[in-house]
Protein backbone atom coordinates (compact mmCIF):
# COMPACT_ATOMS: atom_id res chain seq x y z
CA UNK A 1 0.00 0.00 0.00
CA UNK A 2 2.60 2.64 0.57
CA UNK A 3 4.52 1.73 -1.92
CA UNK A 4 0.97 2.56 -4.31
CA UNK A 5 0.45 5.56 -2.35
CA UNK A 6 4.57 6.48 -3.54
CA UNK A 7 4.25 5.68 -6.95
CA UNK A 8 0.87 7.51 -7.27
CA UNK A 9 2.50 11.00 -5.87
CA UNK A 10 6.03 10.30 -7.50
CA UNK A 11 3.67 10.07 -10.70
CA UNK A 12 1.46 13.22 -9.62
CA UNK A 13 5.43 15.50 -9.11
CA UNK A 14 6.56 14.01 -12.58
CA UNK A 15 2.87 15.46 -14.50
CA UNK A 16 3.15 18.57 -12.55
CA UNK A 17 6.73 19.43 -13.35
CA UNK A 18 6.68 17.94 -16.95
CA UNK A 19 5.46 20.03 -20.17
CA UNK A 20 2.38 21.94 -19.89
CA UNK A 21 -0.08 20.86 -22.84
CA UNK A 22 -2.27 23.28 -23.94
CA UNK A 23 -0.54 25.83 -22.14
CA UNK A 24 1.34 28.49 -24.53
CA UNK A 25 4.12 30.96 -23.60
CA UNK A 26 3.22 34.85 -23.67
CA UNK A 27 4.20 36.65 -26.70
CA UNK A 28 7.30 37.75 -27.65
CA UNK A 29 7.57 41.56 -27.75
CA UNK A 30 7.99 40.57 -31.83
CA UNK A 31 4.68 39.22 -31.64
CA UNK A 32 3.19 41.56 -29.43
CA UNK A 33 4.21 44.56 -31.75
CA UNK A 34 3.13 42.52 -34.85
CA UNK A 35 -0.54 41.66 -33.09
CA UNK A 36 -1.07 45.41 -32.28
CA UNK A 37 0.17 46.57 -35.64
CA UNK A 38 -2.77 43.88 -37.10
CA UNK A 39 -5.33 45.26 -35.21
CA UNK A 40 -4.58 48.58 -36.11
CA UNK A 41 -4.65 47.67 -39.74
CA UNK A 42 -7.80 45.79 -39.19
CA UNK A 43 -9.71 49.09 -37.77
CA UNK A 44 -8.29 51.49 -40.09
CA UNK A 45 -10.04 48.52 -42.76
CA UNK A 46 -13.22 49.43 -41.42
CA UNK A 47 -13.04 53.18 -40.80
CA UNK A 48 -15.65 53.37 -43.68
CA UNK A 49 -18.29 50.99 -41.84
CA UNK A 50 -21.08 52.05 -39.81
CA UNK A 51 -20.26 50.25 -36.15
CA UNK A 52 -16.89 50.24 -35.03
CA UNK A 53 -15.39 46.82 -34.53
CA UNK A 54 -15.35 47.55 -30.52
CA UNK A 55 -13.73 44.02 -29.62
CA UNK A 56 -10.88 44.77 -31.64
CA UNK A 57 -10.42 48.28 -30.12
CA UNK A 58 -10.67 46.79 -27.00
CA UNK A 59 -8.31 44.38 -27.52
CA UNK A 60 -6.01 47.28 -28.84
CA UNK A 61 -5.67 49.10 -26.00
CA UNK A 62 -5.29 46.68 -23.39
CA UNK A 63 -2.47 45.73 -26.03
CA UNK A 64 -0.70 49.09 -26.12
CA UNK A 65 -1.30 48.85 -22.43
CA UNK A 66 0.41 45.38 -21.78
CA UNK A 67 3.35 46.53 -24.48
CA UNK A 68 3.96 49.53 -22.26
CA UNK A 69 3.94 47.40 -18.77
CA UNK A 70 5.79 45.07 -20.23
CA UNK A 71 8.71 46.77 -22.44
CA UNK A 72 8.48 50.48 -20.86
CA UNK A 73 11.32 51.57 -22.09
CA UNK A 74 11.35 50.29 -25.53
CA UNK A 75 10.82 53.10 -28.18
CA UNK A 76 7.71 51.83 -29.21
CA UNK A 77 5.73 51.69 -25.68
CA UNK A 78 5.19 55.49 -26.20
CA UNK A 79 3.80 55.15 -29.87
CA UNK A 80 1.49 52.11 -28.99
CA UNK A 81 0.00 53.97 -25.33
CA UNK A 82 -0.77 57.27 -27.64
CA UNK A 83 -2.58 55.00 -30.24
CA UNK A 84 -4.31 53.20 -27.59
CA UNK A 85 -5.67 56.69 -26.19
CA UNK A 86 -6.76 57.54 -29.56
CA UNK A 87 -8.71 54.46 -30.12
CA UNK A 88 -9.91 54.42 -26.84
CA UNK A 89 -11.06 57.86 -27.58
CA UNK A 90 -13.03 56.66 -30.77
CA UNK A 91 -14.94 54.08 -29.19
CA UNK A 92 -16.31 56.39 -26.67
CA UNK A 93 -13.60 55.53 -23.33
CA UNK A 94 -12.46 58.88 -23.39
CA UNK A 95 -11.76 58.67 -19.04
CA UNK A 96 -9.32 56.08 -20.56
CA UNK A 97 -8.01 57.76 -23.21
CA UNK A 98 -6.92 60.84 -20.82
CA UNK A 99 -5.17 58.26 -18.14
CA UNK A 100 -3.41 57.34 -21.23
CA UNK A 101 -2.53 60.17 -22.23
CA UNK A 102 -0.72 61.03 -19.43
CA UNK A 103 0.84 58.41 -18.81
CA UNK A 104 2.37 59.03 -22.22
CA UNK A 105 2.87 62.51 -21.43
CA UNK A 106 4.58 62.22 -18.05
CA UNK A 107 6.63 58.52 -18.01
CA UNK A 108 7.97 59.52 -22.13
CA UNK A 109 8.60 63.12 -21.83
CA UNK A 110 11.60 62.84 -24.18
CA UNK A 111 9.07 61.18 -26.69
CA UNK A 112 7.72 63.05 -29.59
CA UNK A 113 4.31 61.50 -28.66
CA UNK A 114 4.50 63.72 -25.17
CA UNK A 115 3.68 67.09 -26.48
CA UNK A 116 0.97 65.88 -28.64
CA UNK A 117 -0.69 63.78 -25.35
CA UNK A 118 -0.38 66.10 -23.28
CA UNK A 119 -2.48 68.68 -25.49
CA UNK A 120 -4.65 65.80 -26.54
CA UNK A 121 -5.66 64.74 -22.73
CA UNK A 122 -6.49 68.36 -21.91
CA UNK A 123 -8.42 68.46 -24.82
CA UNK A 124 -10.58 65.78 -24.20
CA UNK A 125 -10.73 67.07 -20.51
CA UNK A 126 -12.21 70.36 -21.85
CA UNK A 127 -14.43 68.87 -24.72
CA UNK A 128 -15.52 65.54 -23.87
CA UNK A 129 -15.43 65.14 -20.06
CA UNK A 130 -16.20 69.09 -19.40
CA UNK A 131 -13.61 69.08 -16.49
CA UNK A 132 -12.42 72.28 -16.85
CA UNK A 133 -10.63 72.37 -14.12
CA UNK A 134 -8.07 69.86 -15.03
CA UNK A 135 -8.21 71.13 -18.79
CA UNK A 136 -7.19 74.28 -17.65
CA UNK A 137 -3.96 72.59 -15.62
CA UNK A 138 -3.29 70.60 -18.81
CA UNK A 139 -3.03 73.50 -21.10
CA UNK A 140 -1.35 75.54 -19.01
CA UNK A 141 1.14 72.38 -18.90
CA UNK A 142 1.31 72.08 -22.03
CA UNK A 143 2.25 75.99 -23.02
CA UNK A 144 5.27 75.54 -19.90
CA UNK A 145 6.29 72.57 -21.27
CA UNK A 146 6.44 73.02 -25.16
CA UNK A 147 6.13 76.94 -25.66
CA UNK A 148 7.24 76.48 -29.11
CA UNK A 149 5.57 73.46 -30.13
CA UNK A 150 2.82 73.75 -33.53
CA UNK A 151 -0.19 73.54 -30.79
CA UNK A 152 0.95 76.00 -28.67
CA UNK A 153 -1.41 78.49 -30.34
CA UNK A 154 -4.21 76.51 -30.44
CA UNK A 155 -3.37 75.41 -26.50
CA UNK A 156 -3.44 79.44 -25.80
CA UNK A 157 -6.78 80.12 -27.55
CA UNK A 158 -8.64 77.27 -25.79
CA UNK A 159 -6.70 77.74 -22.55
CA UNK A 160 -8.17 81.78 -23.17
CA UNK A 161 -11.74 80.01 -23.57
CA UNK A 162 -11.65 78.32 -20.51
CA UNK A 163 -10.44 81.28 -19.01
CA UNK A 164 -13.14 83.55 -20.52
CA UNK A 165 -15.95 81.34 -18.14
CA UNK A 166 -18.20 81.80 -21.39
CA UNK A 167 -20.61 78.89 -22.74
CA UNK A 168 -19.61 77.53 -26.10
CA UNK A 169 -22.74 79.12 -27.30
CA UNK A 170 -22.06 82.48 -25.61
CA UNK A 171 -18.58 82.74 -27.41
CA UNK A 172 -20.54 81.41 -30.61
CA UNK A 173 -23.08 84.42 -30.38
CA UNK A 174 -20.05 86.90 -29.72
CA UNK A 175 -18.02 85.61 -32.83
CA UNK A 176 -21.23 85.52 -35.14
CA UNK A 177 -22.05 89.18 -33.75
CA UNK A 178 -18.18 90.31 -35.32
CA UNK A 179 -19.10 89.14 -38.70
Amino acid sequence: MLTRTFLFLFAALLAACGPKVGREAPPSQAQMAQQFRAMENRLAQNLNQMAIDTATADSLVNLGMQYAAQFHQDSLAPQFLFRAADVARGIGETGLSVSIWGKVSREYQDSPYAPEALFLMAFTLDNDLRDTARARQGYEDFLRQYPKHPLANNAGELLRVLQSGKTPEELIREFQQKQ
